[in-house]
């Protein structure tokens, strides 16, 4: 049974989570929007979501995108930038990965897991932007999935999918070079994984200078678990499972991700807030919107949500949070759009919005819109 499965039918609401409606907000005008094009047709001509970017970075003025299917084998994977003082797409590598669909910035150098190898399973990869090119780190031993890079306390970690018996942490002390396994330890004793089909760790968090793992473990019988980085491993911390609900639409559980002021924000589907990593809010948002992906700027959060219109088209919203309330969201834009928003990201208040129907072929899947909010009422 698959995690994701689980979540979803998992409809306690135990005393750990509360859930609170985002602070009322005048009606807003549509905005315009600017279509920038959908540069993963290329690769993926029939609308299928494989087309679709998953996630986003702004990176030394160029905007780079996520696309590929896991489930479908659709890789390798073009990783397009677009150039926002040309406005040109360009091709800055391909990748030999079934997915792309995480970027991380680790020692201020823009890097992206490799979730699912074309080549054989007994290594896993990594990719740094090095200049104009993608270098491939082939290193991680065992590593199947990679699905999250981090740095804490002058190491690296990494975030893996492993077969049975293995830990799906791995640290590196030379800057990426070589990486070693972190045994993971419950009630005072190593964790056994060798009972587990699935044997993963999705994301890693680095919190009030704290490291943690939330690992996903069992066979017919999922556990979600958070674990934390002390001496040298990882000791359990508390129990994930039935408080973190999940509405399916990528291959990730968490899509979106960001500590701001005080509080650990993360999204999937829905959006809560943590400020101990075991007590949660989740946001309800007008209309049950769904909270796709959340971003930040200097002084500002925001939240991408969108709910389905009575037409099949999606009203997209996009809510900001000053920090003086983790509840204290209001809508500063919206628009309407023929397929759902997966991925958001912002620069100087140019919002850059990825379009795509996970569920569903659409000539629309893959499109890259850019919203000027900056320009508004000029």
């Amino acid at each position: 049974m698959k995690l994701t499965r689980c979540l979803m039918l998992t409809l306690c609401v135990i005393a750990s989570v509360k859930m609170t409606s985002c602070s009322a907000t005048k009606t807003i005008d549509s905005i315009s929007y600017i279509e920038l094009g959908i540069p993963t047709s290329e690769r993926y001509s029939d609308g299928v979501s494989a087309r679709s970017p998953w996630d986003m970075a702004i990176y030394d003025n160029k905007l780079y995108i996520g696309s590929g299917d896991y489930d479908t084998n659709a890789g390798p994977v073009d990783m397009w930038c677009y150039d926002m003082y040309k406005n040109t797409w360009s091709n800055s590598g391909t990748l030999s990965e079934e997915e792309i669909d995480r970027f991380c910035v680790v020692n201020n150098r823009l890097v992206v897991p490799g979730i699912d190898p074309q080549e054989d399973w007994t290594l896993g990869n990594y990719y740094v932007l090095d200049g104009n090119q993608w270098v491939k780190k082939r290193n991680i031993e065992g590593g199947l999935h990679t699905f999250d890079i981090i740095e804490f306390d002058g190491m690296i970690f990494g975030g893996l999918g492993v077969l049975r018996g293995s830990y799906p942490v791995v640290y590196s002390k030379d800057n990426g070079e070589t990486f070693e396994n972190v045994v993971f330890y419950k009630d005072d004793e190593k964790l056994d994984t060798t009972g587990s089909e699935k044997v993963r760790v999705y994301d890693l968090f680095v919190m009030k200078d704290k490291l943690y793992a939330v690992f996903m473990y069992g066979d017919t019988e999922v556990t979600y678990d958070l674990y934390r980085y002390e001496n040298g491993k990882f000791v359990y911390d508390n129990q994930w499972y039935g408080k973190i609900h999940q509405i399916k639409f990528t291959n990730n559980i968490i899509t979106g991700k960001t500590q701001f002021k005080d509080n650990m924000f993360f999204t999937t589907g829905y959006l809560y807030a943590t400020e101990d990593m075991t007590n949660f809010t989740r946001m309800i948002f007008p209309n049950e919107q769904v909270v796709y992906d959340i971003c930040t700027d200097e002084n500002y959060l925001y939240a991408l949500c969108a709910n389905k219109q009575d037409d099949g088209k999606y009203k997209v919203s996009v809510y900001r949070n000053d920090g003086q309330a983790i509840t204290n969201f209001y809508e500063i834009f919206n628009f309407v759009y023929d397929v759902p928003p997966l991925s958001i990201v912002c620069q100087k208040e140019n919002f850059y919005i990825g379009m795509g129907d996970t569920s569903n072929i659409h000539d629309n899947n893959g499109m890259i819109l850019c919203v000027e909010y900056s320009k508004m009422g000029e």
